[in-house]
């Protein structure tokens, strides 16, 4: 900006710059899988642990042939911030089943799609604007991969602080 008694001055532009910009995520299964599933039978193992010492309430490990474990302890205090050094904690296992599951093309495509799309969803956010689509996909052994390519119109545009510096390099450009 110009002015008959300030000379120039840089102001800040307002406009929005768009841009097209492609994102892509790829990913790859088999078509025969292997699913855990809980079966809903469980076990609880409760301990006291004094410092370094841990007393077990229970003689015997799980009687499940595979499980998963969730551990949940809780320290003992006196007031709201002194805790004492006895903690109580219970050991749940829970049973799990192995299940061979075997796919369909179309299912295992519709299932790598559903989850490529909400990974590149959660990677653009509400604010862009999907323009095209694309999706590629191979076989490979004993399974397929999928590629998933959106083209997006996004605003790339940033807003920063002129300063003095700024200033006094724009202008010595403008004198050479």
């Amino acid at each position: 900006m110009e002015g008959k008694y300030t000379g120039t001055r840089y102001v800040h532009s307002d406009a929005e710059v768009e841009a097209r910009v492609w994102h892509e995520a790829s990913k790859s299964m088999k078509y025969e899988q292997d699913e855990n599933n809980y079966t809903g039978n469980s076990e609880k193992r409760y301990f006291i642990k004094l410092n370094n010492f841990q007393i077990n309430l229970y003689k015997s490990i799980p009687n499940f042939e595979k499980y998963d474990t969730i551990n949940e302890r809780k320290k003992l205090k006196i007031f709201s911030d002194f805790y004492l050094p006895i903690e109580l904690g219970i050991d749940e296992y829970q049973e799990i089943t192995t299940i061979k599951k075997v796919y369909t093309h179309e299912e295992l495509r519709n299932t790598i799609l559903a989850e490529l799309e909400s990974e590149l969803s959660a990677e653009i956010g509400d604010t862009s604007k999907i323009i095209n689509k694309q999706i590629n996909e191979k076989e490979i052994d004993g399974g397929i991969e999928v590629q998933l390519i959106y083209e997006i119109l996004e605003n790339i545009g940033v807003e920063k602080k002129i300063d003095i510096n700024t200033q006094q390099d724009l202008k010595e450009r403008e004198d050479e």
